[in-house]
Protein backbone atom coordinates (compact mmCIF):
# COMPACT_ATOMS: atom_id res chain seq x y z
CA UNK A 1 0.00 0.00 0.00
CA UNK A 2 2.78 2.41 0.93
CA UNK A 3 4.54 1.55 -2.33
CA UNK A 4 1.41 2.45 -4.32
CA UNK A 5 1.09 5.75 -2.50
CA UNK A 6 4.78 6.51 -2.98
CA UNK A 7 4.48 5.60 -6.66
CA UNK A 8 1.51 7.92 -7.08
CA UNK A 9 3.28 10.77 -5.32
CA UNK A 10 6.48 10.37 -7.33
CA UNK A 11 4.71 10.05 -10.69
CA UNK A 12 4.50 13.11 -12.92
CA UNK A 13 1.02 14.05 -11.71
CA UNK A 14 1.89 13.40 -8.08
CA UNK A 15 4.97 15.61 -8.26
CA UNK A 16 2.99 18.34 -10.04
CA UNK A 17 0.31 18.18 -7.34
CA UNK A 18 2.89 18.37 -4.55
CA UNK A 19 4.60 21.36 -6.18
CA UNK A 20 1.30 23.14 -6.62
CA UNK A 21 0.30 22.51 -3.02
CA UNK A 22 3.71 23.51 -1.67
CA UNK A 23 3.68 26.98 -3.24
CA UNK A 24 1.47 29.52 -1.43
CA UNK A 25 0.34 31.18 -4.66
CA UNK A 26 -0.47 27.80 -6.15
CA UNK A 27 -2.48 26.82 -3.09
CA UNK A 28 -4.58 29.92 -3.57
CA UNK A 29 -5.14 29.08 -7.24
CA UNK A 30 -5.99 25.47 -6.42
CA UNK A 31 -8.39 26.67 -3.74
CA UNK A 32 -10.04 29.04 -6.22
CA UNK A 33 -10.44 26.26 -8.77
CA UNK A 34 -11.77 23.92 -6.08
CA UNK A 35 -14.30 26.53 -4.94
CA UNK A 36 -15.51 27.01 -8.52
CA UNK A 37 -15.81 23.24 -8.97
CA UNK A 38 -17.84 22.97 -5.76
CA UNK A 39 -19.98 25.95 -6.77
CA UNK A 40 -20.69 24.32 -10.14
CA UNK A 41 -21.47 21.01 -8.46
CA UNK A 42 -23.92 22.66 -6.10
CA UNK A 43 -25.60 24.47 -8.99
CA UNK A 44 -25.95 21.23 -10.96
CA UNK A 45 -27.31 19.46 -7.89
CA UNK A 46 -29.85 22.19 -7.21
CA UNK A 47 -30.89 22.22 -10.86
CA UNK A 48 -31.38 18.47 -10.81
CA UNK A 49 -33.36 18.74 -7.60
CA UNK A 50 -35.64 21.40 -9.12
CA UNK A 51 -36.12 19.35 -12.29
CA UNK A 52 -36.99 16.27 -10.24
CA UNK A 53 -39.55 18.27 -8.25
CA UNK A 54 -41.16 19.56 -11.45
CA UNK A 55 -41.28 16.08 -13.00
CA UNK A 56 -42.72 14.61 -9.81
CA UNK A 57 -45.41 17.29 -9.69
CA UNK A 58 -46.27 16.75 -13.35
CA UNK A 59 -46.52 12.98 -12.83
CA UNK A 60 -48.72 13.53 -9.79
CA UNK A 61 -51.00 15.78 -11.83
CA UNK A 62 -51.30 13.17 -14.57
CA UNK A 63 -52.13 10.44 -12.04
CA UNK A 64 -54.76 12.68 -10.42
CA UNK A 65 -56.33 13.42 -13.83
CA UNK A 66 -56.52 9.74 -14.73
CA UNK A 67 -58.03 8.85 -11.36
CA UNK A 68 -60.62 11.61 -11.76
CA UNK A 69 -61.51 10.35 -15.26
CA UNK A 70 -61.85 6.79 -13.98
CA UNK A 71 -64.05 7.98 -11.12
CA UNK A 72 -66.28 9.89 -13.55
CA UNK A 73 -66.56 6.87 -15.84
CA UNK A 74 -67.53 4.58 -12.96
CA UNK A 75 -69.97 7.10 -11.48
CA UNK A 76 -72.03 7.44 -14.66
CA UNK A 77 -75.28 5.52 -14.37
CA UNK A 78 -75.79 3.07 -17.16
CA UNK A 79 -79.17 3.05 -18.84
CA UNK A 80 -80.59 -0.44 -19.04
CA UNK A 81 -83.22 -1.16 -21.58
CA UNK A 82 -85.94 -3.42 -20.37
CA UNK A 83 -87.31 -6.01 -22.73
CA UNK A 84 -91.03 -6.16 -22.05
Amino acid sequence: MFEELFGALTGKWGIAALVLLALPASRKAVRTVAREAVRAGIAVGEGAKDLYAELKEEASDVVAEVKAERHQNHAKPTAHKSHD
